[in-house]
């Protein structure tokens, strides 16, 4: 019965948002644990970085509760869908789903917390906690038997943490990134702090994200000392900006990372964001 067991390899996929890197040292999945290499994954194995998201999909417009900032209104379940199907045509056809998507170290795709490029933002302090993970030892019989001998567990030393590089505009420059993450109206993170008023506001709030909206015009950002270009520097009008929208979700279901059907509805969610957030151009 074993070995017939042994003969079945499962086909698995991985997925993890931005949060994940800062909030459950997702990097450990795929790199040497001394943090210095990429580690491959087996063949039967894929794994997916959710570029710029929070541990939940998010929602337009944002609402914020006990964050110092906006959460993140990136909503992914367009990626879990496009591979929702993707992995049923692989276990059902044998159909290759789509390549991992995953920050490399040997493309500079990760970096130590503290060489993770951020802009300066007027009124933004990113976090300097996060959490880590440590080695521990819940006693001799754990490995073979999964018995807990030792609760808690006796700590060791800490893995290194890695997280997702960002580029100019603060956005991660790996992993599958939804059109409004490749044709951006503001920086996605992974990552928010606790209000002031619920204490220990130096610390990233459980599972949230943040939003740090572009100026609309080059006056207002020039007024907020933004560093980033405002919306009417990248974009010509609506229509270019919904243009390219939707050569990237044509994309992207063309690649197989979301469904063809859905790319309609995230041009309609493209618009709504554009009126909201260029609404003063």
């Amino acid at each position: 019965m074993k070995a017939e067991r042994d003969k079945v390899a499962p086909k698995i996929f991985y997925t993890n948002g931005s949060y994940e890197y800062w909030g459950r040292a997702a990097a450990l999945i795929h790199t040497s644990i001394d943090g210095s290499s990429d580690t491959g994954l087996s063949k039967d194995s894929r794994a997916y970085f959710l570029t710029g998201t929070q541990h939940g999909p998010g929602s337009f417009p944002p609402k914020q509760g006990n964050t110092q900032y906006k959460p993140n209104p990136n909503d992914y379940r367009y990626i879990m869908r496009g591979l929702l199907a993707a992995i049923g045509a692989w276990v059902k056809e044998g159909k290759e789903p789509p390549p991992s998507q995953i920050p490399l170290l040997s493309r500079q795709q990760l970096a130590a917390p503290a060489q993770v490029r951020f802009p300066k933002l007027p009124g933004v302090t990113p976090p300097k906690s996060y959490e880590r993970a440590w080695r521990a030892n819940y006693g001799p019989e754990f490995r073979d038997y999964g018995i807990v001998s030792y609760e808690p567990p006796k700590l060791g030393k800490v893995f290194p943490t890695l997280l997702p590089q960002v580029d100019a505009d603060g956005n991660e420059t790996a992993g599958v990134r939804l059109p409004e993450i490749q044709v951006p109206l503001g920086a996605y993170t992974g990552w928010n702090l606790r209000a002031a008023s619920i204490g220990n506001p130096t610390e990233i709030f459980n599972m949230a994200g943040s939003f740090f909206a572009f100026a609309p015009t080059k006056a207002e950002r020039e007024k907020r000392h933004d560093p980033r270009p405002s919306i009417e520097e990248r974009y010509s009008s609506k229509q270019d900006y919904l243009a390219r929208i939707k050569a990237a979700a044509d994309r992207l279901a063309s690649e197989g990372y979301i469904l063809a059907q859905d790319v309609p509805a995230l041009e309609q969610r493209a618009s709504r964001e554009w009126d909201a957030l260029a609404a003063s151009r």
